[in-house]
């Protein structure tokens, strides 16, 4: 067991030659792994489009169009995305053929070199992928703060507001903040464009001192618990994890 840079030897003979389990957790954990790097790349691909605009990639991790001269393909985000099927379908393969063998050594288990190995070349492959997309795109900060602010984002700010400084039951403060955004609808402006007149004929209390949580920056930013979205709290999450990445 030294030898071979196990932590013990096998207590049981039986389980030495019958069990695959060490194979079937390490592909569990290499199809989770590759579930979340599939969501991320399903971002990255939705952020690309031209619908989005959210993020740039270079023509190291996207390719042309055959039919569209000005389109730019996110292949290597598609790719990573589709591979999880292959991860998640060597641990079904493994599993099917565990799961009807007795307490004994059968060679039906030497079907598991196959997708063990292929499963982890898959998710070797995935991973390098991913850090080099991760490394390359460029944001679109323009476009990201202007989506953040859309479909009226910052009314539970509002509701918040109404609660936390008029000591508003928060049923009335939803109420107040319902009308607010229909409001600005009907004036086709934002929440943070609405004139205190319009603000105040829906409560008397509300003071200027609202607009100071209307902005989307200003809504992150007020989110200063552990784990939340406030600059400060993102930039020491980011400082974790590269010192544990270490």
């Amino acid at each position: 067991a030294k030898a071979l840079g196990f932590d013990r030897p096998t207590a049981n003979s039986l389980d030495s030659v019958s069990d695959r389990d060490f194979a079937l957790e390490a592909l569990a954990a290499a199809t989770l792994c590759g579930t979340h790097l599939s969501r991320l790349a399903e971002e990255i691909v939705i952020w690309m489009t031209p619908q989005f605009g959210f993020i740039k990639l270079s023509d190291a991790f996207t390719t042309g169009s055959s039919i569209m001269p000005q389109k730019k393909n996110p292949d290597a985000a598609e790719l990573v995305r589709a591979k999880v099927g292959r991860l998640l379908g060597s641990f079904t393969q493994l599993t099917v053929v565990m799961k009807g063998l007795p307490l004994a050594y059968s060679k039906d288990m030497q079907e598991d070199k196959v997708p063990t190995f292929e499963a982890f070349d898959a998710l070797e492959l995935s991973l390098a992928a991913m850090a080099g997309m991760i490394g390359d795109l460029e944001p679109v900060a323009a476009r990201m703060a202007q989506a953040a602010g859309a479909g009226y984002s910052t009314a539970t700010d509002l509701a918040d507001w109404l609660v936390r400084t008029l000591d508003m039951p928060f049923r009335d403060a939803h109420h107040i903040t319902g009308a607010a955004v229909k409001r600005a609808e009907i004036l086709g402006c934002d929440l943070a464009d609405l004139p205190l007149s319009e603000l105040q004929a829906l409560s008397q209390g509300i003071t200027a001192d609202v607009y100071d949580v209307l902005t989307p920056r200003a809504s992150a930013g007020s989110r200063k618990s552990y784990g939340g979205t406030s600059p400060e709290q993102v930039r020491a999450q980011i400082a974790r994890w590269k010192e544990m990445l270490k």
